[in-house]
């Protein structure tokens, strides 16, 4: 199945030049505020015009410059999920769930109302009015009518962005489970590297209005690490919970052949997780480490080295994992380490309070 968009325009003064292949299930496109991502899905959407298009969906030419071919936005067959709800106020739950199914000029059915009805928890909040719901709320019954519309593309805008912490745990979680019926592609917006890497099976790094990757979780999070874009920014890790020890309040995180000790628990045995480390928590030893406090030490090797201003930002290899840690400059020196040195990354359990699971997605 072809899912492809190739943009070249200038909106305003901002330029955008992308050549992406979509996945099937939940694309993330990551960057920072102002890379370009919602201009990007904005063209796609048809609500903006580019000067050299390419795009094709489910097979379907939506937009082709070269041969004049430009489908209307009410004929793309995309569903859009905005930063906002945009719900209808005058309707209860129930129907503007249904105005989605109204949407459905093909009468085709992808997705079913009572599934989309489970899959998101709406069953108790249908007969309710969008004044009475929570933010969250308002969202999972936005994302419920586009599905209902049976799109061949969904689009998601930062549909956490207008939400507290709490809230946007509990839409991640019902998001991740979207990914279980996806059998079209979907693109999430996001300037959260953490909601990126929770949810996206697919991967797309933007900047300043160019693709700059694209790749799968695995791979993307070893190029994020990696990147010089992103040098100062915390580490990522996957791995799979292998122990839990309840009454110290401990859990054992299997990568590859290392392990890592954190202080949590909230996770399931086996469970696929997805693990925060912050640079700036790392510490460097070149000796095995004896008699300190901390649970955590992994042989690495400096696979890069690189100076900043007043800091070194260290790039860590493990087996395919990459991890970084900063140091001062006095520290550097003192270690009297280069790239292809072997050092001990110590890290305490304490400071590894991130771990997310994804095993749905």
């Amino acid at each position: 199945m072809k899912n492809i968009i190739s943009i070249k325009t200038k909106i305003s003064n901002f330029a955008i030049d992308v050549n992406i292949d979509l996945k099937e299930g939940i694309n993330c496109f990551f960057g920072p505020s102002g890379a370009g991502k919602t201009s990007i899905i904005n063209c796609v959407a048809g609500i903006k015009r580019a000067k050299e298009s390419k795009i094709i969906i489910n097979n379907n030419i939506l937009e082709d410059t070269t041969k004049g071919i430009l489908v209307p936005i009410h004929k793309r067959n995309i569903g859009y999920v905005f930063q906002d709800s945009r719900l209808f106020p005058h309707l209860n739950i129930k129907n503007n769930l249904l105005y989605g199914l109204k949407l459905n000029y093909r009468k085709n059915e992808k997705f079913n109302y009572d599934e989309i009805i489970n899959l998101l928890g709406l069953d108790h909040l249908i007969h309710r009015f969008p004044y009475n719901l929570s933010g969250g709320e308002k969202q999972r019954v936005a994302i419920g009518r586009a599905l209902l519309a049976q799109p061949d593309l969904l689009l998601m805008d930062e549909p956490l962005a207008s939400l507290d912490q709490e809230k946007k745990d509990e839409l991640i979680k019902y998001i991740g489970k979207i990914n279980e019926i996806l059998n079209i592609p979907a693109i999430y917006v996001s300037h959260s590297i953490s909601e990126t890497f929770t949810l996206g099976a697919s991967i797309h790094f933007i900047n300043n209005g160019n693709l700059i990757y694209s790749g799968n979780r695995d791979k993307a999070i070893n190029f994020y690490n990696k990147s010089k874009n992103f040098l100062f920014r915390d580490s990522y890790i996957i791995g799979k919970v292998i122990k839990i020890n309840s009454l110290e309040g401990l859990t054992e995180i299997k990568l590859g052949k290392e392990k890592l000790t954190v202080f949590s628990n909230t996770l399931d045995l086996d469970q696929k997780v997805i693990v925060k480390i912050r640079s700036t928590d790392i510490i460097i030893s070149k000796v095995i480490p004896d008699k300190l406090s901390s649970l955590n030490y992994i042989k690495t090797n400096i696979v890069d080295v690189v100076f900043e201003k007043e800091l070194i930002c260290l790039i860590l290899n493990f087996e395919k994992n990459l991890i970084k840690a900063l140091l001062t400059k006095k520290s550097y020196k003192k270690l009297n380490i280069k790239k292809g040195t072997y050092c001990y990354a110590i890290i305490k359990a304490l400071n590894i309070n991130d771990v997310t699971n994804i095993s749905l997605v």
